[in-house]
């Protein structure tokens, strides 16, 4: 039994993993804004669910406390939570380089990046209390240079997780402790990924699930898809 902190858990991707990681024996917790995510992550089955908004520092520090009221220790945390340019009221077709809104990038930039490292750092502590820690960060092949960059539309999306992959790998040097991971959930039949993506959640759910079991110090500092392949950056 693991002790898992989920990001943005009350939908798609993230309410899946609590599904299925619950299912599976972990003691979960979730994060969602809403008050109608966090009864969707309670009703799941999960040990606590918290409000959390990755804009804010105030709410980011508020969500390590409480987390930190209900258990001693994590040894999972996963980065889930993020937006494209749509969440932000954005066409992604015109969030290209030549043209995206300065405002639309760095609100991205944010919260799908700097809002998660500084989560990280928050509940730190409670990653070195726990059992062979690992910190898996949900990532996308738009942040990698090899395949993000050839598809130049939502730049605020891809730079964030170009940002967050470079956050994973300097965390691994940085931090011997903890094994930092990215992964590659596929494109996924999310609100996200919309209704033409070419995988289930309940798919991408079981990939994220086999390679998290699987994780160990040695693999700190990859980049990895939801398969279980390694990822070019």
């Amino acid at each position: 039994m693991r002790r898992i902190l989920i990001t943005g858990a009350g939908r798609g991707i993230g309410l899946g993993l609590v599904h299925r990681l619950v299912a599976d024996g972990h003691q979960v917790y979730g994060t969602a804004r809403s008050e109608q995510g966090r009864s969707a992550i309670l009703a799941a089955g999960a040990a606590g669910a918290v409000d959390l908004d990755l804009e804010h520092d105030a709410s980011i520090s508020a969500c390590a406390a409480a987390i930190g009221e209900q258990t001693d220790a994590i040894d999972t945390l996963i980065n889930n939570a993020g937006m494209n340019s749509l969440a932000l009221g954005a066409s992604r077709d015109t969030q290209g380089p030549l043209q995206a809104d300065k405002s639309v990038v760095l609100k991205q930039i944010e919260i799908n990046a700097i809002g998660p490292m500084l989560l990280t750092q928050r509940v730190h502590p409670l990653l070195t209390a726990g059992t062979n820690p690992i910190v898996l960060n949900l990532s996308s092949q738009l942040g990698s240079m090899v395949v993000g960059g050839k598809l130049p539309r939502d730049v605020g999306y891809n730079a964030s997780k170009s940002v967050m992959n470079m956050v994973t790998v300097m965390s691994a040097t940085a931090d011997p402790q903890v094994s930092y991971v990215a992964i590659h959930p596929g494109w996924v039949q999310s609100d996200m990924g919309g209704p033409a993506a070419a995988v289930t959640v309940e798919d991408s759910v079981q990939g994220i699930v086999t390679v998290l079991d699987g994780l160990t110090i040695a693999d700190t500092g990859r980049f990895l898809t939801w398969e279980g392949d390694d990822h070019p950056w």
